[in-house]
């Protein structure tokens, strides 16, 4: 624990910044357009929200050859994401596999992690061609505009470069041991190691038939994810734009990355009020309307995580203390310094 206080410290500071930037000006304007916001739009942006968060648990469950039921591969799905929404270090990734391996008939704890190679990898692609086509949308300049096509075709061709390393796996090595006669530091061999990570990650994308439906669900998802961000503009801005939709749900997905307090506040709506900023929705990243939208669709987002995660903890038959123990176990497991084992007090077999 204590190794990890740095981190922890780093995050409260960089949301304190962010929270402290975008409310320094026109605080009592944020709280007037919260008054004034139509919530009813915050109905139909929960649906959207619980859709996308089921057609992400098919793809998992493609990726997963089908071992899962779907309820499970959405229920334990949405246990990850709330675990990731409420607790620092990506804890819900560790949860997820702990909650497939105490299944009957339990997924390895490999196989489970590894399919988070695939998805962050594909989702990674998803957003490079979310900017290329807000660069390609706006009114900018001809460079920028070629570079939104560049961002676009490099999302298409880094699918077809993921199918071939998952057909041609020898290739990537040879690839990386290319590199690194020309850069050094890629000779490291903890580098090797990810890479070989992430090549059983992608074996699955191997099959034309799992490659085609993994990038369609991938596609839909983000799809419903831009259409749930735009009809909750509704809520505070009379006549929101796509583009404006497109680009918070990309900037919001980097946002994610970014160290912060549990449930990512600050960097979230340091990411939404920019992207409204940079697609002429507001006059600035401080406009109060851009800040009070922001914190709104945190909120949904953070009841959309939660609620679906209490169900899925409720149906799946454990609680949070339980799989953060589990996931605990995993990380120490994966550390040495653990053994493998089955905690007979929640079912859960945390063995690979």
């Amino acid at each position: 624990m204590k190794k990890r206080w740095p981190s922890l410290l780093l995050g409260v500071a960089v949301s304190v910044v962010a929270l402290v930037y975008l409310f320094r000006r026109d605080l009592s304007g944020v709280q007037s357009e919260l008054r004034s916001a139509n919530y009813v739009w915050v109905v139909p942006c929960l649906l959207l929200s619980y859709v996308g968060l089921w057609l992400r648990s098919l793809r998992w469950r493609v990726l997963l050859g089908y071992r899962i039921a779907p309820a499970h591969s959405f229920h334990i799905l949405n246990v990850s994401y709330f675990v990731n929404g409420v607790l620092p270090l990506r804890v819900g990734e560790l949860v997820r596999a702990a909650l497939a391996a105490r299944l009957d008939p339990p997924l390895p704890v490999f196989t489970s992690l590894s399919t988070i190679v695939v998805e962050r990898l594909l989702d990674t692609l998803a957003v490079f061609a979310l900017i290329g086509v807000v660069l390609a949308m706006l009114p900018v300049g001809l460079e920028i505009g070629f570079v939104g096509m560049a961002l676009g075709a490099g999302a298409v061709i880094g699918v077809i470069v993921l199918a071939l390393f998952a057909v041609r796996p020898a290739w990537a090595h040879a690839l990386l041991d290319g590199l690194a006669r020309v850069i050094p530091p890629l000779r490291r061999p903890a580098l090797r190691a990810w890479l070989s990570s992430a090549l059983e990650g992608i074996r699955p994308l191997a099959s034309p038939r799992t490659m085609l439906l993994v990038v369609g669900w991938t596609a839909v998802a983000w799809a419903v994810s831009v259409l749930t961000g735009y009809s909750l503009l509704f809520a505070v801005f009379d006549e929101p734009t796509w583009s404006a939709a497109i680009a918070m749900i990309a900037l919001a997905s980097f946002a994610i990355a970014v160290p912060a307090v549990p449930g990512n506040l600050g960097p979230f709506e340091a990411a939404i009020v920019f992207a409204l900023a940079s697609t002429k929705l507001v006059a600035g990243p401080t406009a109060a309307p851009a800040v009070a939208f922001a914190l709104l669709l945190h909120a949904v987002n953070l009841l959309t995580y939660i609620s679906a995660g209490l169900v899925g903890l409720w149906v799946e038959g454990v609680s949070l203390g339980e799989v953060t123990t589990a996931a605990q176990g995993l990380r120490l497991r994966g550390q040495g310094a653990a053994p493998t084992r089955t905690d007979n007090s929640t079912g859960t077999n945390v063995s690979a």
